[in-house]
């Protein structure tokens, strides 16, 4: 017979991954069929956001999440495991907020995940995450959120602070924020995690857990498009 107490611990680990899905629901084949294999802790469960801006539907999923009891995990429908239990490595850390490893869809190419640097100006910027190998848990100032899992203490810390604490920055910031300061220049998941750091909460990249970012190219004559390029032969020009 299950005892109280382990119903209460399948209960406390139980999350809800939101998947944020492109209005007409194209997904490749790939994705759906490592979707109906993922391994989550008793109890989970699926949400998916269909069509709305990121920050909203990120909020959107965090809020189901935390009015629910679950810890949350994003799962971006451009993302393809490259491992069942990659939600379930990523829960074990104990880590508030921790995410899988996956690169830039566009040269060069880069891990998507960065420390905080300084240009000339004094401006916050990204700079690479640098010194890891493979299978390192890093600190990361920005954080992606296509592969990534937040636990519901961070969650309720980050609503008590800021209502909507997945906003985009990219081309509106500077601009004032409820909670106080201003909406850096970054897209929702960076402004997330680095909103994180500053009330206490330090973001990681787990480097052994890993997906790969999917992409659509167009193939065609390089004069056909603005290319690094001019030379006139054929090959896939670039990401569509």
């Amino acid at each position: 017979m299950t005892g109280s107490w382990e119903i209460q611990k399948a209960r406390e680990s139980r999350l809800l991954v939101v998947i944020l899905c492109p209005p007409d629901l194209n997904v490749s084949l790939d994705f759906t069929t490592v979707l109906r294999s993922i391994q989550l802790p008793p109890g989970s469960d699926f949400m998916r956001v269909v069509g709305a801006p990121f920050g909203p539907a990120r909020n959107q999923g965090a809020r189901t999440a935390l009015e629910n009891g679950y810890h949350l995990a994003f799962l971006d429908a451009d993302i393809r495991l490259a491992q069942h239990d990659a939600f379930i490595q990523l829960f074990n850390t104990g880590l508030d907020i921790v995410g899988g490893l996956y690169f830039q869809r566009f040269p060069p190419h880069l891990p998507v995940a960065f420390n905080e640097g300084r240009d000339d100006k004094g401006n916050i910027v990204k700079v690479p995450i640098a010194g890891w190998k493979p299978g390192d848990i890093v600190p990361a100032t920005f954080l992606p959120s296509g592969l990534t899992l937040y636990r519901r203490g961070l969650l309720s810390r980050m609503f008590e602070r800021f209502p909507r604490p997945f906003e985009w920055g990219v081309d509106t910031a500077p601009v004032p924020t409820e909670g106080g300061g201003q909406v850096p220049p970054f897209s929702e998941d960076f402004v997330f995690s680095f909103r994180s750091r500053q009330i206490g909460f330090q973001p990681f990249v787990m480097t052994g857990v890993w997906g790969l970012h999917e992409c659509r190219a167009a193939v065609g004559p390089r004069w056909a498009v603005p290319y690094p390029s001019n030379e006139p032969t054929f090959g896939v020009v670039g990401v569509v």
